[in-house]
């Protein structure tokens, strides 16, 4: 009767996936989350100065031509 009970113990988890399988899944969608996250920040903190840099080298080109 107790192997029974332990056979039933193992596969009822492994069969009804209530396993921790899915949990890596979780960590790398937070961790790809954050570093688009990071990523938009970097943008909008000096993608404004990138664009005025931008402008003023591309007048200054044209001014000098």
């Amino acid at each position: 009767m107790m192997l029974s009970w332990e056979y039933l113990r193992t596969w009822f988890p492994a069969r009804y996936g209530m396993s921790d399988r899915g949990a890596s899944l979780v960590e790398y969608v937070l961790l790809l989350s954050l570093i688009a996250l990071a990523c938009l920040g970097a943008l909008t903190y000096f993608g404004g100065n990138n664009g005025n840099s931008l402008n003023r080298s591309g007048n200054s080109i044209v001014t000098a031509g």
